[in-house]
């Protein structure tokens, strides 16, 4: 059965960025296919084993895969055979690709504008959000 997830989506500079899932709760990311050099390629996060979110760069039709990554709870890092970047061609994830520390700030500062929505909970089994009323 689906959950409920966290989706996010905006173009910056021409390049579509999509999300699902809770990076901000992730203590590791790795790229999992395409290349960030050619600005096309999808981030899986994880969070104590399991996939926990992804984002894409114009690689959005990967969103629902993902999708089904964090429902199962699989385990981080994933391993299947990936899109290839550039050349296009199928690949399997080298092995030299290893998950970094995610590093998301925890500084508010960042913010421009108040939130309306916070979400609550660290653990990205808990989907909870608590609605800010404006005052």
């Amino acid at each position: 059965m689906s959950r409920s997830l966290p989706v996010f989506w905006s173009v910056q500079f021409g390049i579509e960025i999509k999300s699902i899932g809770v990076p901000s709760c992730a203590d590791e990311v790795v790229i999992t296919q395409g290349s960030v050099a050619d600005r096309r390629f999808a981030a899986a996060y994880g969070r104590q084993g399991r996939v926990a979110a992804a984002v894409t760069f114009d690689q959005g039709m990967w969103l629902d895969f993902y999708r089904d990554l964090i429902d199962r709870a699989a385990p981080f890092p994933p391993r299947f055979r990936t899109w290839g970047g550039s050349e296009g061609a199928n690949r399997v994830q080298p092995p030299t690709q290893q998950p970094v520390p995610a590093e998301i700030p925890a500084s508010p500062e960042a913010l421009t504008s108040p939130a309306t929505v916070v979400l609550t909970g660290h653990d990205p089994c808990e989907r909870r959000a608590v609605l800010v009323p404006d005052g």
